[in-house]
């Protein structure tokens, strides 16, 4: 029994987390831009030196100091982090989730990365249609990235550690 509630508890933190990032993407953001608290903190900018040194580009956009900034640059990382993050975790709660209703060892694996990284694309889709926000294939991919860490994650925490007890 406490199995199957702690099961349930995990779907429930997935489906929430779910509505979170719907509730997000609605919005409108500032993009790139970090809490003032941070800036605050980091009116001397430390590091912009080493940051200077990276230019890339993401989709559409390059990404550089000079191109957005410093505060910009910092809040570029930390939005792809914070995204990064958040399917991470909606991907090992689907698996907290699925793993303690399935005795198979890879369903729960399939299906947790399949409804996260489904979501990721309907997300992205989403943000397509809502005029101040804008769809990147490469946050989906992004999204996979930490949809499969979660799964491998997950993995040792629901079944090889339990095997050692």
């Amino acid at each position: 029994m406490q199995k199957e509630q702690r099961s349930n508890s995990y779907i429930v933190g997935a489906v929430l987390i779910m509505g979170y990032l719907y509730y997000r993407a609605t919005f409108r953001q500032d993009f790139y831009a970090l809490p003032n608290i941070i800036a605050n903190f980091l009116q001397s900018q430390p590091l912009s030196g080493l940051f200077a040194t990276f230019t890339f580009r993401y989709g559409e956009q390059m990404v550089s100091t000079e191109a957005l900034g410093y505060f910009g640059f910092l809040g570029f990382f930390g939005s792809k982090i914070w995204l990064f993050l958040s399917y991470f975790i909606l991907t090992y709660f689907w698996y907290g989730g699925l793993s303690g209703k399935m005795r198979d060892v890879v369903t729960p694996v399939v299906v947790a990365l399949l409804l996260s990284v489904s979501y990721a694309a309907a997300d992205e889709f989403h943000q397509s249609l809502v005029s101040p926000a804008f769809a990147m294939k490469e946050d989906v991919v992004l999204a996979g990235a930490g949809a499969v860490l979660a799964v491998i994650t997950g993995w040792f925490f629901f079944t090889v550690r339990k095997g050692r007890k």
